[in-house]
């Protein structure tokens, strides 16, 4: 685009996903490392008042959850924890964006250093096509309030506007949340996949003829040519690696909080679905809108264990391609000795978000659904196996 600098094309890219962020107080108005003191009060304002509000709301809606009478202990206490996890982590979601906001910066400035360098070589990447998938997907994370609306229809005689409201500003916060994290997840896949693109194009593959494999033409690339490429490369790909180091010091802990509320979520609103349908009582239609309620927030981690994923498998499929240079490549002899260093470092950086606790890919799904199924029969053992505690505090509490 001329007359717009890289910088801003990536800060463009994620803009309308981090304008929502900020509506909701999720992230600071304003980011940077010495910021003028206006800037750092009004941060302080906003943050202020963001907590102010989730408190606020919290101190109206908790009483009002916890009385209601969800029938046997186990599914009283069982809701009693799922109210407590939803209605806390807006607030724990807002004080660490606080405390990593020097660290997302970060995160910025390092693409912004990246896409520089791949300029140099004459590679981009579309900031327009970047623009409108976080656009598409902080769209869809918004359209899920609806759900909120859905719940509450179900019970129009008890419907309480403000409750209503507050509500669709918790799903609202966790859902760009999460969506957050998988923009800027989203932005880093892309530029290893031109990392991948720059080897693929720089070092053409040239096998010889065999009767089970033909020629691969390629056009020509000089010498010098390819040098220099690969030492941008190594560049990049530094550069990538030590942004995917801050984004697990900092937006994997934010995805933390929304793995933990979805596994939570996730068991009690699966043990109040077998409970509904088990006992055939009038709850059936309120355990499946929650059900639908917990794959929604289940959505959002699944989108960013996607592009997590995907971050490993390129770096992967770039490991791949360079081995193949090696080997196929016709190039002289000092670059097949660097290329042969390069997969070497390739060995020792290969691309993974982590929180600390745990990775971000698909075995993480796995691990959420067979702990879930887990937790759930346990669950389902005590509200079978003791209804005599429930009768007996009923009869105790008559007499």
């Amino acid at each position: 685009m001329p007359g717009v600098t890289v910088a801003e094309n990536v800060l463009q890219a994620i803009a309308p996903c981090e304008v929502v962020c900020k509506l909701f107080g999720l992230i600071p108005l304003f980011s940077g490392i010495g910021l003028p003191v206006w800037k750092r009060c009004l941060n302080a304002g906003h943050f202020l008042v963001t907590i102010s509000m989730i408190i606020g709301g919290i101190f109206y809606c908790l009483p009002m959850e916890m009385s209601h009478d969800a029938g046997s202990s186990v599914a009283r206490k069982s809701g009693a924890i799922i109210t407590v996890v939803y209605y806390f982590q807006p607030i724990c979601a807002t004080v660490t964006s606080r405390l990593i906001a020097g660290t997302t910066y970060e995160i910025f400035k390092s693409l912004e250093s990246v896409d520089n360098k791949l300029k140099t070589i004459g590679y981009g990447h579309s900031s327009i096509r970047e623009k409108k998938a976080i656009s598409r997907s902080t769209a869809c994370a918004l359209a899920g309030s609806s759900g909120v609306l859905l719940m509450f229809a179900a019970h129009p005689l008890e419907m309480d506007v403000f409750f209503t409201f507050v509500n669709i500003f918790f799903v609202v916060h966790f859902s760009m949340a999460g969506t957050y994290a998988s923009c800027v997840a989203y932005l880093i896949l892309n530029r290893f996949q031109v990392v991948k693109d720059v080897l693929s194009t720089k070092f053409p593959i040239c096998m010889t003829a065999d009767k089970d494999v033909s020629i691969v033409s390629k056009p020509v690339i000089r010498i010098e040519e390819q040098e220099i490429a690969l030492k941008q490369v190594k560049f990049v790909l530094d550069k990538l690696n030590s942004t995917i180091e801050l984004m697990n010091q900092s937006l994997a802990i934010q995805v933390l909080y929304c793995v933990g509320v979805s596994f939570v979520i996730g068991i009690v609103c699966s043990f109040y679905l077998f409970r509904a349908v088990i006992y055939r009582n009038d709850q059936l239609a309120m355990g499946a809108i929650n059900f639908i309620w917990y794959m929604y927030y289940l959505s959002f981690v699944l989108f960013f264990i996607a592009i997590a994923s995907r971050i490993s498998q390129e770096g992967r499929r770039i490991g791949i391609t360079v081995h193949k240079a090696i080997n196929f490549c016709n190039t002289s002899r000092t670059v097949i000795n660097e290329l042969i260093i390069f997969s070497q470092q390739l060995l020792h950086h290969n691309p993974v978000i982590t929180c600390g606790l745990f990775v971000y890919d698909w075995s993480l799904l796995y691990t959420m659904l067979g702990a879930t199924a887990t937790y759930l029969i346990i669950l389902i053992q005590f509200d079978v196996s003791f209804p005599s505690l429930d009768v007996g505090n009923s009869t105790t509490s008559s007499l």
